[in-house]
């Protein structure tokens, strides 16, 4: 009886013998997250999401490097065209078919659009963070956004964590959180399973899978719709989800109220930075951020703009952006 309870008790639990240690951390992961989202217009639907996930070990540091698109030949299951033609994600918790899953064996393509890295300081004992967050906000006209990457509960239970934060001394600070909180590892070590939450309104599971070593667009592949080079309008219609939920905690009605309150200025300069960074949180790479940062900042004038005077809603704004009707000048295409 007592052996059955053990028995029981070890398959509930997270396996010590399979826990992993930052040394073995590192390496390609595949991460699929499977999810619903209850701030959508239609909460029930099924969605999903994946992602690489890069680790390496420099010194006494811990470096996670993050790429959102993820190139399979095979788009199968996975984008289908809409009316507009473009691509767009099926709605429907995807799993990779016996083609997607031999291509992750092998190493995926990786777009760089999009892709951020953090050097992570610390300890499997105390757990690794990136470096803290600034001195605070010091000028109510300057608007900063940060990002806190944290591993903890190494070895036996890794959780994943992504925290950002916005805001100025003239205003109220919005934070995020993504958490991938894992509850069982498996395969030797090779399979993590656990929660996903962002924010309490994105919550699901998600998987992460080692993978074969990756090689970027161009390097020997990349013909998915993922994979495909931009065109303004294209890149543009891109980012349009940036816009289903702005940074922070705040909801559309509550920004509707702040523009044009007492503090209706200082609003508008809060919010033209939310429609930035919220554009940012797309497939953009540092270099892309560099290379459109001009377009970034007048789409996020003009987005403003349409929100504020034309009383435009979120939905209405990424609809303009996926039927290519904001016309924006800058950028490098």
């Amino acid at each position: 009886m007592r052996g059955a309870l053990a028995l029981v008790l070890a398959a509930l639990l997270p396996s010590g013998s399979l826990a992993l240690t930052s040394d073995e951390l590192a390496g390609v992961w595949h991460v699929l997250v499977h999810y619903q989202d209850t701030k959508a217009g239609n909460p029930e639907a099924k969605r999903w999401e994946d992602r690489i996930w890069v680790f390496e070990k420099q010194g006494e540091q811990l470096r996670w490097i993050d790429y959102p698109i993820v190139v399979f030949e095979d788009d199968t299951g996975r984008f289908e065209r809409a009316e507009s033609g473009r691509f767009s994600r099926v709605l429907d918790y995807w799993e990779p078919n016996a083609g997607q899953q031999a291509q992750l064996d092998a190493g995926l393509a990786i777009n760089s659009r999009g892709s951020r890295s953090k050097s992570l300081k610390g300890s499997d004992a105390k757990g690794w963070s990136s470096a803290g967050r600034g001195a605070g906000y010091q000028s109510a006209r300057i608007i900063t956004y940060e990002e806190t990457w944290t591993i903890d509960g190494l070895p036996d239970a890794p959780r994943f964590e992504r925290q950002d934060s916005m805001g100025s001394a003239g205003s109220e600070q919005f934070e995020g959180r993504t958490l991938y909180e894992t509850t069982s590892v498996e395969a030797g070590g090779k399979v993590l399973r656990g929660k996903f939450d962002r924010d309490g309104s994105r919550t699901g599971t998600f998987r992460l899978a080692r993978s074969g070593a990756v090689h970027s667009v161009g390097e020997g592949g990349g013909t998915s719709a993922a994979g495909k080079q931009l065109k303004r309008g294209e890149f543009i219609a891109m980012l349009a989800p940036g816009l289903e939920k702005l940074p922070g905690e705040r909801s559309e009605a509550q920004w509707r109220a702040a523009v044009t309150g007492p503090n209706a200025k200082e609003e508008r300069l809060a919010l033209r930075a939310a429609f930035e960074e919220g554009l940012r949180t797309q497939v953009l790479s540092e270099e892309d951020v560099r290379s459109q940062h001009v377009l970034l900042s007048n789409l996020a004038v003009e987005l403003e703009r349409l929100f504020v005077e034309d009383k435009k809603s979120l939905a209405d704004l990424r609809k303009l952006m996926r039927e290519g009707e904001l016309s924006v000048s800058g950028g490098q295409f």
